[in-house]
């Protein structure tokens, strides 16, 4: 089932005795969440012992899950549990092994007064698992997965409408660019911003560039874009400004070198005729990030980026075994890489 039908289904009552909620997208399983607790328990009704249980499965067992789910309750008519943390669905490996029998027991005959949501905050579920197929068959399964670039934009777009605020469609993309088109922490800066603007209807670019400040993936962003265009001077003064705001000159140079090799992965794989959004699940990317990595690297040839890319290994172990300077050695590469490519052509 798709996210948007489960909040449809939810929303009209529609009612499973067992979801299993996964993914990696906190504003969709928040958003989830609240809409499961309104429809079970009602909009105006206060959560307490009675009616709802919140477990976290770092703590707790499915034992205890188990116990809770059966247990009666005399003062409500239905309730509602929570469990969090459901590693033992996902690919990664759990800290301990569970009574997952009791869990494929209760599945077949769950208790009709309760409403139990199983949330696995993981990418993937392990579908080889016996009791991931048996959630398949008899619970229902919602994914709360990152949106794509449109998706994000259209949601964010509406939202702002339906709170009487309007945004045109620069200053739109001025924000999506500064929060990476994540749409969790693009609702926490659009909801800054609305209370920024106050009594004021639009959303203007100078809001957008006082409140949301760039993060140093955003920063990181258009220095490598700065890099990619040979423009040294901008480069090295965004360069600079991060020192001059206390960032360390290795974790620039990680993040840097991280975008070195999506610029690698991306062209080696537009070599073999795969498209963006093949790319993107290739090598698990935001699509936007390949997007963007799709322009930036029309300059280059394959090779060329992956002698960067090599060169930025080199110098962290250059500058990590003090060989290099820590502060001057990425703009040693920023000169070397432009002057590289001026000499190629």
């Amino acid at each position: 089932m798709s996210f948007q039908q489960s909040i449809t289904q939810l929303k009209q009552h529609q009612l499973a005795p067992v979801y299993l909620l996964y993914g990696t997208e906190t504003y969709l399983m928040d958003w989830f969440e609240e809409t499961l607790i309104t429809a079970v328990l009602g909009a105006k009704t206060t959560l307490d012992d009675f009616n709802f249980a919140r477990i976290d499965m770092d703590d707790a067992t499915l034992d205890d899950v188990i116990v809770e789910a059966n247990t009666v309750s005399f003062f409500t008519a239905q309730r509602l549990i929570w469990v969090k943390n459901a590693a033992f669905l996902g690919t990664e490996r759990a800290k301990r092994k569970e009574n997952e029998q009791i869990l494929l027991d209760y599945l077949e005959n769950p208790n009709p007064d309760v409403v139990i949501c199983f949330q696995a905050p993981y990418e993937k579920l392990d579908n080889r698992k016996k009791v991931v197929k048996a959630f398949k068959k008899q619970a229902e399964i919602v994914e709360a997965k990152p949106l794509n670039e449109r998706e994000v934009t259209d949601y964010v777009k509406q939202y702002i409408f339906n709170e009487g605020k309007t945004i045109d469609r620069q200053t739109l993309t001025l924000l999506l660019e500064r929060t990476n088109y994540e749409l969790t922490r693009t609702m926490e800066e659009v909801n800054k911003l609305i209370l920024f603007v106050s009594e004021a209807q639009n959303i203007t670019s100078a809001a957008v560039k006082l409140v949301v400040a760039p993060s140093l993936d955003d920063n990181i962003f258009h220095l490598s874009d700065y890099v990619m265009q040979q423009a040294v001077k901008p480069a090295i003064q965004l360069y600079r400004t991060l020192i001059a705001e206390k960032q360390q000159p290795i974790a620039i140079l990680a993040l840097l070198s991280a975008n070195f090799r999506l610029y690698t992965q991306v062209a080696l794989l537009r070599q073999v005729g795969y498209g963006q959004g093949e790319i993107a699940k290739a090598i698990n990317a935001h699509p936007f990030r390949v997007k963007m990595a799709m322009k930036q690297i029309n300059r280059y040839s394959t090779t060329r980026l992956i002698q960067g890319y090599q060169q930025l290994i080199e110098l962290e172990d250059q500058m990590k075994t003090g060989q290099i300077d820590q502060n001057l050695g990425l703009e040693w590469f920023i000169l070397k890489f432009a002057e590289e490519r001026a000499q190629a052509h």
